[in-house]
């Protein structure tokens, strides 16, 4: 049981996460979710990499993203390094209304996705205050804003994306008439190795306990219904991903 103090500590940061949830979601709330872009921005000129790649713009040449603990790092920095020359990628937005832009830019995207308790997991061990529910009303929420648009960008399961990327780019050059270099994903998987075997195993086995206690959370009552649409809508998107190989 949680810390009474913890837990009230913990409030204003699940507002704020439900609230840039529903600003992510829809184009009109732009304006709004515009200062998620700019810290985003800083964050990304402090380390010493272009803020170019947390937007969408007329100078983006392929979006790769999608609802977070998706492998869009691994996806994002994998496709980086493969490149002869610099490609303007935007990644990370985990917007639906970004993505939307993308499209009717007709600029590339490559969607990833992946079933939801393992996503929702990765992102609440990272972020605990994050309740399984509002995990999956994100979820639901995010991937039903941009099914309707399903034949505008490649899907990228969690498998597809962490051991066949290579082929998924070379989807995304088929679909798009692009000519990116494909993923060396046997050197991807070993750097991922490589920066696994270096992480802090006290701050790993902090991040697994707290997987453990927030699974707990898919199997109350409150959260059945919403799972079983969460598995329903990933299903949907893993059936079209297997079509179009």
């Amino acid at each position: 049981m949680q810390n009474p103090i913890n837990l009230v500590m913990q409030l204003p940061r699940r507002a704020l996460f439900s609230y840039r949830s529903i600003v992510s979601q829809e184009p009109a709330c732009w304006f709004l979710y515009q200062p998620y872009i700019w810290h985003g921005q800083r964050k990304l000129k402090a380390a010493g990499v272009s803020p170019q790649e947390r937007i969408v713009s007329s100078a983006t040449q392929l979006v790769i993203d999608g609802f977070p603990g998706s492998a869009n790092s691994f996806a994002a920095l994998a496709f980086k390094r493969s490149q002869k020359q610099y490609i303007n990628l935007a990644h990370h937005l985990h917007s639906p209304s970004q993505i939307l832009q993308a499209i009717e830019r007709e600029i590339p995207v490559l969607l990833t996705i992946r079933e939801p308790v393992g996503a929702i997991l990765s992102i609440a061990s990272r972020r605990p205050y994050i309740t399984a529910t509002q995990g999956l009303h994100t979820y639901i929420g995010f991937y039903s804003k941009l099914k309707p648009y399903s034949s505008h960008y490649v899907i990228s399961t969690f498998e597809q994306s962490t051991q066949h990327l290579d082929r998924m780019i070379a989807r995304v050059n088929t679909v798009f008439n692009t000519n990116f270099d494909l993923v060396d994903i046997a050197k991807a998987n070993a750097d991922r190795q490589t920066k696994k075997a270096q992480r802090d195993s006290e701050k790993l086995a902090i991040r697994e306990s707290i997987r453990e206690e927030k699974r707990q959370e898919f199997t109350l009552e409150k959260n059945a219904q919403l799972l079983i649409q969460a598995k329903a809508l990933y299903q949907a998107y893993e059936e079209l991903a297997h079509q179009r190989q």
